[in-house]
């Protein structure tokens, strides 16, 4: 299968990229590492005259550290992110998620910003940017905003960006001392595969009282959306951290959180089963690396 005919363009700078965008209007197409667009155009999914790469601007690709916040580029690879110092000592739910993510090859080439504007439910990137209370960050001609990553999904495929916007980067708090985080996903294969389920926990706790001080959980593939496991959350927070905490918190996830579909990977009743035990070790496991 070949792919159309396109015109590509390759601003050098944010500017350049904005002003192509508008030019051409809502039939030009944003492309990052191309593991979606490319293959969407070839399948005839999407269709498109107009390509305009991002990855020649520079500061797209970056990864930047200030005292209290980590910034990741939009065109970060998720090999980039796997190796990255910062992502590996602070982030270690983003790394998880970005070996998770495909083969070498697609890892290569695949970027956490592209990861998230397909908005796939399944996505795996994105519960671990949410229970790090991640902000994304947007651009247009005239105007930047920042926006909690939890509200920039609005249904499958469809994100909070209007026609003239790019999504630039994420913006991460560094997280306390005294905190730990996890990811796991579950596919049908160890690699190249749609999650059938994906979670990620973030713990704080207080090593006095042994109780929980905050937490974060993200549930993938079981909504419209990757969603928040509120009711979970709730649940946790003053509790003892330890292992009947967890499972009750599992529970609540499962029984109260999620809403689940069938689906050709696999049945609700199956996906519901697996949040209760992945939302339990995942929580654990952040509370191990927490102590």
């Amino acid at each position: 299968m070949l792919l159309p005919k396109f015109e590509l363009h390759e601003p050098v700078s944010i500017e350049d990229a904005l002003e192509l965008k508008q030019s051409h209007g809502t039939d030009a197409r944003l492309m990052a590492g191309g593991t979606d667009v490319l293959v969407l155009l070839k399948k005839k999914v999407i269709f498109t005259d107009t390509i305009i790469s991002l990855l020649q601007i520079k500061e797209l690709s970056q990864i930047t550290q200030t005292n209290d916040t980590v910034i990741i580029g939009t065109c970060a690879t998720m090999a980039q992110l796997s190796a990255s110092p910062v992502i590996q000592e602070k982030f270690s739910a983003i790394k998880t998620a970005c070996q998770s993510l495909g083969s070498h090859l697609i890892r290569n080439r695949a970027t956490i910003g592209g990861n998230c504007c397909n908005a796939s439910p399944a996505g795996d990137t994105i519960p671990a940017l949410m229970i790090y209370d991640a902000k994304v960050m947007i651009e247009s001609a005239d105007n930047k905003r920042e926006l909690p990553i939890k509200d920039f999904f609005k249904g499958p495929g469809k994100t909070d960006l209007t026609p003239n916007e790019i999504l630039t980067g994420f913006k991460l708090p560094i997280p306390p001392a005294n905190s730990g985080a996890h990811y796991i996903q579950l596919g049908k294969r160890q690699s190249s595969e749609i999650n059938v389920v994906n979670v990620g926990s973030f713990l704080e706790y207080d090593p006095d009282t042994k109780k929980v001080l905050n937490t974060r959980i993200a549930l993938g593939s079981v909504a419209a959306t990757p969603i928040r496991a509120e009711k979970a959350e709730n649940l946790l927070k003053g509790k003892p951290a330890e292992e009947s905490s967890f499972y009750d918190a599992g529970e609540a996830a499962r029984k109260e959180d999620c809403k689940p579909i069938d689906d050709f990977r696999g049945s609700a009743a199956y996906r519901q089963a697996m949040i209760g035990v992945l939302t339990k070790r995942t929580l654990q496991a952040a509370f191990e690396q927490a102590k």
